[in-house]
Formats: structure tokens, C-alpha cells, sequence
């Protein structure tokens, strides 16, 4: 089974902390269309799997692709994958790209999972991050895709320079008035290449401390815990039955292929990427090959340390599938840290494995390189490198 992630780099303002591919030049839709087209006909050609469980339209801004385009880009997809599995079918949606008319169309080419980026309900807020949208546009979003769609998602920011328990409250206590099934709640990350990373480093902005984002984070889970949200995964908070499928394919190392300039690819422990700009994009394609910029195949190292990363930020291990991978008792050399943890409230034993709590999930990078570095040390003593 495959997860299919389609990367639609055009955004109509490019938000100033955003460092995914995204261009402004609207012009190079028909082209970029025509290219992906061919990407995937070349791409479906050279795989022997087809079956399709989920797709996930994301960027930039797959909202703003007029519904013609759209409908040539799923064609594409039913001609060359079997998608009598599809389960999840998700397009990214952003307040203020117009979206809201195409609602009913989205629902008939497939989609049944709208992912709406709000970031923010506070007005200073929202222009601090350069978004193109309103409070009330955001709202009116929520409320219409609601009328269409039974699986709605939002995304929220949080720890933005200036924010406060107050406010972020607010957008909290607003998004509570709607029967949201999924809400995604990031921490605000300074990316290098930024216009917010370039504030940071001439000291106009100031970022929050680590204690200050640590009561935000606290404040999001409390609030959403209490509406009936389970945290499934650092930043992913979901009703029950509506955790993101296409997501859960990432952290579960299942394979998945992106289309689209900077996508990448995972399929059976081999990884690729295509080229980040539109015009090496272009120029692969139009010679007929994929637009693949550099691949690996992950060594043990490199699974290992993957499969520790994603499960202990998501839904935890499980020891004897990590057993029958690696050859590697993690119970068992791995049982005075997990005991740690569980004392601390950073994690808890399940009927199969281990799994972090929600002050485990704020810390899961340093949990994470705790167990890696008492793993080495125990490899290197059955001289097995990883």
C-alpha cells in the first residue's frame, strides 16, 4: 500500500516563516501541471506498487489551483495507480485563496479530508506571520468546509514572538465552537533562509523562551484534551477515529511517493528527492526522466535511528516488531531508561512497547538521543556498528 503526496509550490504571498518550496509566479501553473502529469505517467511506470491508500494534496497552496487543474492531476493519478484503497484523500486549504466555492468539487474528484491553515486567530498575530487572511476569513472557512465536509483539519501556531496564554486562549476557545475532527498545533521553528530567521539573527524579534513555549504547549494539550482530543503525536491532536492516515504512513516508516519539485520518497528503505526549483523540475521531465536530484539506501544506522525517532514522537515502539527488524532486545537494553522515563512522566509501558506521555513528547529529541547513545554502546559491545 502507498501514500501519495503531491507538492503544489504556488502560494499568492510567501509567509515569513515558511521555508518549504513555494513560488509567487502564478504563470508556470499550466506548465508545472503539464510536468506533473508526465511525472507521475514515468513514475507509475518504473514501480511495481500501485495500490493507493492515501493522497495528500499539500505545498505552497493546492487551494488555489483552479478546479480544472485539480481534475487533470487526479485523471492522472486513477490512470496510473489502483486507487480502489483510498481511504484518505486530503487538499490543503488556506484562508483567503477562494477556496470555499470549490468545496463541492473537491468532494467529487475524491477529497474527504480539508486541512484549513488558520496558525492564528489573533489580527497582530496573523500579520506578523504574513498571512493573507482574516480572522473572519478564517472563521467563514472553517464554518463552510464544515457544511461540506464530516473530516475537517485545522493548523495553529504557537510561541510566536509576543504571544501570550491570553491569546493564544482565544484562538483555542474559537476553534472550540466548531466539530473539528483534527487540530495540528506546531511550535513556531526559525528556518534558516526565512524572513522571520533573518529577524532572529539582526535581533528585531526575540523568540520565546523554552519555559514560555513549554507553558503554550501545556496550555494546548490541556485544552484540547479536554474537548475530547487525543495527542497522537508531538504536534497532532485528533477525535477518535480521525488521525491523519496519510501522517501516520510517515511515522510508521510505511512507503509513500511525492510528486512535485522538493518532494521525497520512501519506498522499502530506499529514499529519493526531486529537485527543489521549478526549472531543473522542468528540464528533467521534458527529457523524459524523473526529476530525482539524489537518493540513498538507509543503512542499518540509519533505520535504527529512524524507527527510535518517529515511533517515540508518535505512537511509541513496538519491542517486538523493533526486535525482528534490528535483532536488537530493546526491552531488555533499553529497560533501566525506559524505567527512568516512566518515573519522570516522560513515558509509559503499553501491553507492547513504549510510549511517550505528553511531557515526554516535549522533550522527545533528548529522550531520543538518550536511547540511541545507550543502543551504541551496547551494539558496539556485540560489534555490530550502527
Amino acid at each position: 500500500m502507498l501514500g501519495l503526496y503531491i507538492h503544489i509550490p504556488f502560494c499568492l504571498k510567501k509567509c515569513s516563516y515558511c521555508d518549504f518550496y513555494s513560488i509567487i509566479n502564478l504563470a508556470e501553473v499550466d506548465d508545472f501541471v503539464k510536468a506533473l502529469r508526465k511525472e507521475i505517467e514515468f513514475a507509475s511506470e518504473r514501480l511495481a506498487l500501485d495500490k493507493v491508500e492515501t493522497i495528500f494534496l499539500g505545498g505552497g497552496t493546492p487551494s488555489i489551483l483552479e478546479p480544472r487543474y485539480l481534475e487533470i492531476i487526479v485523471n492522472s493519478i486513477d490512470k496510473s495507480f489502483d486507487l480502489s484503497y483510498l481511504t484518505e484523500f486530503t487538499i490543503e486549504c488556506n484562508p483567503g485563496s477562494d477556496f470555499l466555492k470549490n468545496l463541492s468539487f473537491y468532494k467529487s474528484i475524491g477529497v474527504n479530508r480539508i486541512s484549513i491553515g488558520v496558525q492564528s486567530l489573533i489580527s497582530e498575530e496573523l500579520e506578523f506571520l504574513g498571512r493573507v487572511h482574516s480572522v473572519g476569513e478564517a472563521l467563514l472557512s472553517i464554518e463552510t468546509a464544515l457544511q461540506h465536509f464530516d473530516n475537517v483539519s485545522v493548523d495553529i501556531l504557537f510561541s510566536i514572538p509576543n504571544q501570550n496564554a491570553s491569546n493564544l486562549e482565544k484562538t483555542l476557545d474559537l476553534l472550540g465552537n466548531y466539530d473539528l475532527k483534527h487540530i495540528s498545533a506546531y511550535s513556531l521553528i526559525y528556518e534558516e533562509g526565512t524572513r522571520l530567521y533573518l529577524d532572529l539573527v539582526s535581533k528585531k524579534i526575540e523568540p520565546l523562551s523554552e519555559k514560555e513555549d513549554y507553558a503554550l504547549y501545556k496550555l494546548i494539550y490541556n485544552k484540547l484534551t479536554d474537548a475530547g482530543f487525543n495527542q497522537y503525536e508531538v504536534s497532532n491532536y485528533a477525535k477518535n477515529g480521525y488521525e491523519a492516515k496519510h501522517n501516520l504512513m510517515y511515522w510508521r516508516r510505511d512507503n509513500y511517493i511525492g510528486f512535485g519539485p522538493s518532494a521525497h520518497s520512501f519506498i522499502n528503505n530506499k529514499r529519493w528527492w526531486n529537485y527543489r526549483g521549478l526549472k531543473q523540475y522542468f528540464e528533467h521531465i521534458n527529457d523524459g526522466k524523473l526529476p530525482i536530484e539524489g537518493e540513498e539506501d538507509l543503512t542499518f544506522e540509519q533505520r535504527l535511528t529512524e524507527t527510535i525517532m518517529l515511533g517515540l514522537r508518535s505512537e511509541g515502539i513496538i519491542f517486538k516488531k523493533f526486535d525482528l527488524e534490528f535483532n536488537t532486545d530493546l526491552k531488555s537494553f533499553g529497560y533501566d531508561l525506559f524505567e527512568l522515563w516512566v518515573s519522570l512522566g516522560l513515558a509509559n509501558f503499553t501491553q507492547d512497547g513504549i510510549c511517550l506521555t505528553n511531557d515526554g513528547y516535549f522533550v522527545a529529541d533528548k529522550l531520543t538521543l538518550e536511547l540511541l547513545e545507550k543502543l551504541e554502546q551496547i551494539l558496539e559491545d556485540r560489534k555490530i556498528c550502527i
